[in-house]
C-alpha cells in the first residue's frame, strides 16, 4: 500500500490520456501552424515594396 501511496504523494492525480490524433495535433500541428502564421506575418511586414514611377505631380524634374 505504501508503494501506491508514494506514486501520488505530491497531490497530482493522472487524468484521461490523449489519443494519438490529439497528441499529434497538440504537439505537432498547432506549433507548425503557429510558426507558419508568424513567418507569414514577418514576411508580409518585411516584403520589398514595389518601385513606383515618379509622377510629375509628386516630383519636380
Amino acid at each position: 500500500m505504501h508503494l501506491l501511496k508514494s506514486a501520488i504523494e505530491d497531490g497530482t492525480v493522472a487524468g484521461q490520456g490523449l489519443s494519438a490524433i490529439q497528441t499529434v495535433i497538440t504537439f505537432i500541428a498547432i506549433p507548425v501552424a503557429m510558426f507558419a502564421v508568424i513567418a507569414l506575418l514577418s514576411w508580409v511586414g518585411s516584403a520589398p515594396r514595389k518601385v513606383r514611377k515618379q509622377s510629375s505631380i509628386t516630383s519636380i524634374d
